[in-house]
């Protein structure tokens, strides 16, 4: 994903319907890149990013409009999953 940058657009904090576990999921744009030209998908898309156990509930109003970078580390099954991130202003 380098050179690809995120601008949050917002985030939600609910409970899961299952068991009640407290989630917070936040929601960025990006540009579309070639492959998503390759396949149709032109402008602006938004993807949602589901936040690990200990960072739900931490954000706040002030990230909304901001770059954000996330960290990545391996989850479960050598997945990558959020693991952290860091906001600067949208230039």
């Amino acid at each position: 994903m380098d050179g690809l940058r995120f601008q949050v657009l917002g985030y939600r904090n609910f409970n899961r319907k299952s068991d009640k576990k407290p989630l917070t999921v936040l929601t960025a744009i990006s540009q579309c890149t070639a492959k998503d030209n390759e396949r149709g998908s032109f402008g602006n898309k938004a993807t949602d990013f589901f936040l690990p156990d200990d960072l739900v509930g931490t954000l706040t109003t002030d990230c909304i409009g901001q770059e954000v970078t996330f960290e990545y580390s391996l989850g479960g099954f050598g997945r990558p999953e959020v693991s952290g991130f860091t906001f600067k202003p949208w230039k």
